[in-house]
Formats: structure tokens, sequence, C-alpha cells
């Protein structure tokens, strides 16, 4: 079986990633694109993020049943065998400045040689390895962060519904988009959240969602939700709210 990262890791690593767009590229992932080594837990959550947050991703694994098994859990859109195949796709969608995440089964470190020697160049890189990393640093890459710190001003919402979750779930995040500050810095980011991860997250997370919110948002919104949605259950940092 497929090992999964935690969703709160998935949300956290999206909104270091929406900060990093931020601070390096104009607010926008669209047309980036990340290169990621190894389809393990947190390459899970690196790629799934990159889609959330409306960038390209090409994830390099030598395991490709591992890449097989994400392809078919709905968390990579497409997995190939050569980088030729690989460029086809990513080209085309970074072009049009839309999200894709490409599986490459392959040698990771001869992969990436390759892909130094004809000149190609990332904007974000996760889990690289020196120094072929530094290739694409010198050239204006932008490393992810291994471990996201979440901001102390907001706590983990986590939600699950057990009765008619394909219903009611779309409901659940409506309300909690509703609730949120819309003076906030992260607003932006959880709102993108809220719109985009349900089809990057696949089937592999089930009737489950989270989001980061403040005490004041947490309270407006699992008042309204449980008022709408007595099936809902909600916590807060890991208790029950």
């Amino acid at each position: 079986m497929l090992p999964l990262p935690e969703l709160p890791q998935v949300h956290d690593r999206f909104l270091d990633l929406s900060r990093a767009a931020h601070e390096h590229f104009g607010e926008s992932f669209g047309g980036r694109f990340l290169l990621r080594c190894g389809f393990d837990p947190d390459g899970i959550a690196a790629v799934v993020a990159a889609s959330v947050a409306g960038a390209a991703s090409l994830c390099v694994d030598a395991d490709a049943d591992r890449l097989r098994d994400g392809l078919r859990a709905g968390l990579i859109d497409f997995v190939v065998a050569t980088l030729d195949e690989a460029l086809r796709i990513l080209k085309n969608e970074i072009r049009r400045a839309r999200p894709v995440s490409v599986g490459l089964t392959a040698d990771p470190e001869a992969s990436i040689a390759e892909m130094i020697a004809r000149g190609l160049q990332p904007d974000l890189l996760s889990a690289i390895p020196q120094p072929q990393a530094g290739a694409f640093l010198e050239r204006g890459a932008v490393p992810m962060t291994s471990q996201p710190t979440p901001p102390e001003s907001l706590a983990l919402l986590a939600w699950t519904v057990t009765e008619n979750p394909a219903q009611s779930m779309p409901r659940v995040a409506e309300i909690s988009a509703a609730a949120l500050d819309l003076g906030h810095s992260d607003t932006p980011a959880r709102q993108r959240w809220l719109r985009q991860s349900p089809r990057a997250l696949g089937r592999a997370f089930g009737p489950h969602q989270c989001l980061r919110m403040t005490i004041a948002e947490s309270a407006a919104f699992a008042a309204q939700a449980r008022g709408e949605i007595p099936a809902v259950t909600i916590t807060r940092d890991g208790e029950p709210l």
C-alpha cells in the first residue's frame, strides 16, 4: 500500500508554497515548474501541494509501483518512462499556466544529470541531492523548505462527514470559506486550498478535509457547519470542537 502523508502535512506544504509564490513569483505559480526526487510521503505532499498552488511538477522515482499506486489513487496525473515523454506533457501545461503532475520512473541522479546537460531549469526544488541542486540554484531555482512552520495564529481545523459526503463536503467547504477573515494575509491561499484541493487529493483522503483558521473563524465555521450538517465531525488541533 502506498504510504501517504497526513492531510495537514499537505495543507501546510501548500501554505508554505503560497508564501514562496508571494516572495519570489509575483503571487502566482501558474506556469512554474517544481522538480522533486522521491514519491515518498513528503514527495506526495510536495506534488499535491504544487498542484493545488497551480504549478506543474515532475517527480522522479525509480520505484515504478509506487508511482503507479499514486496514479491509481489520483495523487499524480501521469506516469511515464522517459524524460522526453515527461517534458512533452509539462511543456504543454506550463505554456497554458495549468497545474499538472508527472511521475518519471527512472534513476533520479541520472535523470537530473540529463536535465542539467540539456539546460532544463525548474523554478522550485524539493529533495534534489547536492551537488546537482547547486546547478539549479545558481540559475535561480528556489528550494522548498523541508518542514513548513504553521503560523502560530492559525489553529488546525479538521472535519469529516459520515453521511452523504459527496454532497455535504462541498457545502462544508463553502461554510468554511465564508468564515474566513478577508483581511488575513493567508486568506487568498486558504480559499484556493478549499477550491482546488479536492481534485488534487484524489481518492486517497476520502471524506476528510482540513484548514488552518483563527479562533474566531473556527468558532463561526463550527457553529454554522453543525447547524446545517449534523453528520459533520470537527476537531481543532486534534481536540473535538
